[in-house]
């Protein structure tokens, strides 16, 4: 009888003991981000208001771990954000949205994103959470790992017919504890990998910018306004951007 009666305050003691680590090292966690050799290169230009033209994101095509699937409204949504925020095209309109008119010269943009998802743990984890006493005694110590990676191609077809085709691609890893595993810290990694990608596609868009802007001769003695263009730097918050998929208003 005494020895169960000293055993219960013990027990209590190595549980929260086991409770105490797991609060302050089970719950954090780490995004690593490998970023596109090309992002650090950020191409800048100016081009004249007047020869920018509008863009029709026409596609958006996904698959996830090599089987396709319905793109998010929030990935269409950080996409289109994206382009916007180079402000190389005078007008952007979507699939599915207002459209231009069916005469009206465009620059037309089919996206295909290609993700790779392996949420994985070591052995020894998954043997500890196999033996139901000690998965509370090894939740600190366990380290989990969630990798995410994607392939991006980008297809830019001039009003003229002429096509071009650009490429990039971005991975990252969350690392965290068993009692930290959190949806938005997925979520955070998987808006900051899409971001890397997007702003490395469109740097490469901003490097070719003569390619997508009209070719008219502007009047003597008018004044030509001009606008700076770029690609938008990635912010340090890892969260996906949310913009309005409807601004069709000139820029």
């Amino acid at each position: 009888m005494i020895r169960q009666i000293v055993s219960r305050p013990l027990i209590g003691s190595m549980l929260a003991i086991t409770l105490g680590l797991g609060t302050g090292t089970g719950c954090s966690h780490q995004i690593e981000l490998t970023h596109p050799t090309d992002v650090a290169l950020l191409a800048n230009a100016t081009v004249a208001t007047d020869a920018r033209m509008p863009l029709l994101l026409e596609t958006v095509r996904v698959t996830h771990n090599g089987s396709a699937i319905a793109p998010p409204a929030i990935l269409e949504r950080q996409v289109l954000g994206a382009i916007e925020a180079t402000r190389l095209f005078s007008q952007h309109y979507q699939s599915g949205h207002a459209q231009p008119a069916a005469n009206q010269a465009r620059v037309t943009v089919r996206l295909s994103i290609d993700n790779l998802v392996e949420p994985h743990a070591g052995q020894a984890a998954w043997r500890g959470l196999l033996v139901g006493a000690s998965m509370f005694t090894l939740a600190p110590f366990i380290s989990l790992n969630y990798d995410y990676g994607t392939q991006m191609s980008l297809e830019m077809e001039r009003w003229d017919g002429k096509i071009k085709h650009y490429s990039a691609t971005a991975n990252g890893s969350a690392h965290y504890k068993l009692f930290g595993a959190n949806p938005e810290v997925i979520e955070q990694l998987k808006g900051q990998v899409t971001e890397a990608c997007l702003s490395s596609l469109l740097n490469q868009v901003i490097q070719d910018s003569p390619l997508y802007l009209a070719q008219s001769e502007q009047p003597q003695g008018n004044q030509i306004r001009t606008v700076s263009v770029g690609v938008r730097h990635s912010s340090s918050r890892a969260v996906p951007v949310s913009r309005s998929l409807t601004d069709t208003s000139p820029r």
